[in-house]
């Protein structure tokens, strides 16, 4: 846009007969810019250069309404005005437009009683024309002005009336969007904390409930039940993750951590962990997996949420008796390269509405619309697939042949160019199953306690610390092998606490480990320059958590 005003204004200055852009064409090219901005800067930007050019003005002045004040926030003339200064609105011809609701016109300023002359007399101004923006409720005004005795015309007057019209629709429109910028910061900054404060109570519950299953077992009514527990557990915290995800993803605050991994057992890894809600929803996998490995750069975490979210959804929406198809192929590309693993999940389920079909990827689309809600869900699980799917460079995409016809989910993703027959057969170690000193340092009572109980379970000696400076304190006194840490800690947070036992020469070889409700990607990323060996969100899987102890101590041995 201010290209374009300035090779106008340059026109102009070249060829004084005439204009190659005739004036209402270049107000539609102003208006249009007007449209798209942001900032007030911008709209300042754009009409100082547009008002003069549009009124063959020797300058002009951009007037925003300050309490009872007239502030001259810029200008554009051939001599200083009063840029920055503030005025009365009774004493000056921008206030009297704005008070009046009208266009002053003066063609000789010596001659009108409206005119401060003082404030005039050291200026090039003998002719003005000042025009309200927004006549109904006067926000500010734009003024035009000439260094010779001048009578505004009709059109003259009829350009600055259409700027000042669109300049008002347009600081609307900035302030429109600048409101729903700083509501969907709060709403971000509301969905973290009402995470972390789903998570502290979720977490002591999931605890116990791991604690139930270790002690009793998965059979009879009690191990069922205990069982059912864990399972709805999850869901919340599977719920309680997409809505910080949905909200990370948005605004560009999640990272990948690439890995080079065979796809091929990531699925029957996952199909595996599934394999008893498969079993309980009577339902019948059939698996169609290539028998040599397909390596693609991925974020294994991210990977198998994604492959999750459409396993959840396959069990979600089919019947009982039904089938479920996972397929994973290789489709070649041209002369060797651009090569894609395709993943496939497909069931014989209810279905998917065609008029549905186009939406399903938005953000809180669902395609359960009943009033029982029976399958439950926000809404944001596709959100999230399709969005990590992207961000690792492949696709996503749906099909189905209407209601009760089944559905199918289609990922691809690309794979690494130089593809390695690498045995398959890994060597398992496995760690003697030791005693470790692990100390917790978390002030919820409940969430302490009851990780205490499932880590002495496992024959670990474990200590609690309520605060961080008490953290500190105790981990330099027992030199534990684990410390367990919440983040959100008083007087001392744990970030804070990680650094300080880095600093430690005794603790060097302990691993420091972030388990807290703030699971957001800035909060991993801080934790882990903090000094912690890793991060994870409660309630925590004691599966994963022992998985993360071992794997450190694999490593270190």
């Amino acid at each position: 846009m201010k290209n374009i005003l300035q090779t106008s204004i340059s026109e102009k200055q070249n060829s004084p007969q005439s204009y190659s852009i005739p004036p209402y064409s270049r107000l539609l090219l102003v208006v249009k810019d007007l449209a798209c901005v942001r900032t007030i800067e911008e709209i300042i930007e754009i009409v100082r250069l547009a008002a003069r050019d549009l009124t063959n003005a020797d300058g002009v002045t951009f007037v925003l309404r300050d309490g009872e004040c007239c502030h001259y926030v810029d200008e554009n003339a051939i001599g200083p005005l009063w840029k920055g200064m503030r005025f009365p609105l009774k004493s000056c011809i921008s206030g009297w437009a704005m008070l009046n609701k009208q266009a002053a016109v003066i063609e000789d300023i010596y001659q009108d009683a409206r005119i401060p002359i003082d404030a005039y007399k050291v200026t090039f101004v003998k002719s003005l024309v000042m025009v309200p923006i927004r006549v109904s409720d006067p926000l500010g005004a734009i003024g035009a002005y000439w260094s010779t005795q001048h009578l505004a015309t009709p059109q003259e007057i009829e350009m600055l009336e259409i700027l000042t019209d669109t300049t008002a629709v347009a600081i609307a429109n900035v302030q429109l969007f600048q409101k729903l910028t700083n509501q969907n910061a709060l709403k971000d900054k509301f969905i973290a904390m009402l995470a972390h404060e789903l998570r502290n109570p979720v977490a002591p519950i999931s605890n116990g409930v791991q604690l139930l299953k270790l002690k009793l077992g998965e059979t009879g009514s009690v191990g069922e039940t205990v069982l059912m527990m864990q399972h709805q557990i999850k869901h919340l915290s599977k719920l309680i993750d997409e809505l910080l995800d949905v909200s990370s993803i948005t605004y560009g605050k999640i990272s990948l951590n690439l890995e080079k991994l065979n796809l091929v057992e990531l699925v029957r890894q996952i199909l595996n962990d599934y394999a008893q809600a498969i079993k309980k929803s009577n339902l019948t996998v059939i698996e169609d997996l290539p028998n040599k490995p397909l390596w693609a750069y991925v974020d294994p975490t991210r990977f198998f949420q994604v492959f999750r979210n459409l396993l959840d959804n396959a069990l979600k929406f089919s019947k009982p008796d039904g089938t479920i198809w996972v397929d994973l192929s290789f489709i070649p590309g041209e002369n060797g390269s651009g090569s894609v693993a395709a993943l496939s999940v497909r069931d014989s389920g209810i279905g998917i509405e065609p008029t549905i079909l186009p939406e399903l990827f938005e953000p809180f689309t669902q395609a359960d619309r009943s009033l029982d809600r029976s399958r439950g869900g926000l809404g944001l699980g596709l959100s999230v697939v399709k969005s990590l799917v992207e961000l690792h460079g492949g696709n996503v995409e749906a099909l189905s042949r209407g209601i009760n016809l089944g559905a199918e989910f289609k990922v691809t993703l690309p794979m690494c160019e130089e593809v390695t027959d690498w045995d398959n057969d890994q060597e398992i170690i496995e760690t003697a199953n030791k005693s470790l000193k692990i100390l917790v340092i978390e002030d919820n009572d409940d969430s302490a306690v009851t990780l205490k109980a499932v880590l002495e379970h496992f024959g670990h000696e474990v200590s609690i610390a309520n605060n961080g400076i008490s953290g500190v304190e105790t981990a330099r006194k027992l030199e534990p092998q684990v410390i367990i840490c919440d983040i959100g800690l008083p007087e001392m947070d744990g970030f804070a606490v990680a650094q300080e036992l880095s600093k430690d020469p005794k603790l060097t070889r302990s691993i420091l480990i972030a388990l807290t409700g703030y699971g957001g990607q800035m909060d991993k990323e801080l934790a882990l320059k903090s000094g912690f060996k890793c991060h994870l969100t409660k309630p925590v899987d004691f599966e994963i958590l022992t998985a993360e102890i071992d794997q450190y101590f694999l490593m270190s041995a």
